[in-house]
């Protein structure tokens, strides 16, 4: 209870945890974040590691999985159960989770908006920004529509960036089945070169080398 997470730290973890980071506890337990990206992102994972060192006890994990035939390799680390990161929970997840055995789906509430600078804004493309042209696409498939016009008027209101919505279903058919969405089509938020212009600078110092061609 001792261990304080940084303003930085804080900063990375909100960028992370808007793309596929996620954030597991049970009841009567801290809570504990869980990052997995694909062992090619070696370099990104790593780096997130060393930051967020302070914060965790065991080096990432080399996960082998096999889908449709193929083998598929990925690094995943947990940081410890720390009460310091229960502010972090209390943003992402609803009350009535808190009680769940597992994890639960992620949810946007407008507090976030005093969370996102462009720290986090760096983390969430390098996350979860599919390169689409000069610009990006925000990959917001597992937010609901309300929830994704809301962080579309956060980056209105703190970045002057003005996005777009594209609808689509996911890439795999079997997300499109899942429960989470239902099996309708995902809302994702589109940036468009001009407004990529506007953040590219500031963003970029806190980009690792192999994410840069996202917004280059």
């Amino acid at each position: 209870d001792m261990i304080n997470i940084t303003l930085y730290q804080k900063c990375m973890i909100v960028g992370i945890l808007l793309s596929d980071g996620c954030i597991e506890k049970r009841k009567g337990w801290n809570p504990r974040i869980r990052i997995e990206h694909s062992f090619k992102h070696f370099n990104y994972i790593w780096f997130v590691f060393n930051e967020l060192s302070t914060l965790i006890n065991a080096y990432p994990l080399l996960i082998k999985r096999i889908f449709r035939g193929k083998i598929f390799f990925s690094l995943a680390f947990r940081t410890r159960q720390l009460f310091c990161l229960n502010e972090i929970y209390d943003l992402f997840y609803d009350k009535i989770a808190r009680n769940a055995p597992v994890v639960s789906k992620k949810i946007i509430k407008p507090e976030i908006f005093f969370y996102i600078n462009y720290v986090s804004l760096a983390f969430w493309i390098m996350g979860d920004g599919s390169k689409r042209g000069k610009g990006i696409i925000l990959c917001t498939d597992s937010f609901n529509l309300k929830e994704v016009i809301l962080l579309m008027n956060i980056l209105k209101i703190k970045f002057d960036i003005d996005s777009t919505i594209e609808f689509r279903y996911s890439f795999s058919p079997y997300d499109r089945k899942k429960i989470l969405n239902k099996g309708e089509k995902a809302a994702r938020i589109v940036i468009n070169k001009k407004n990529l212009d506007k953040i590219r600078d500031k963003i970029k110092p806190f980009f690792t080398k192999d994410f840069l061609y996202k917004i280059n």
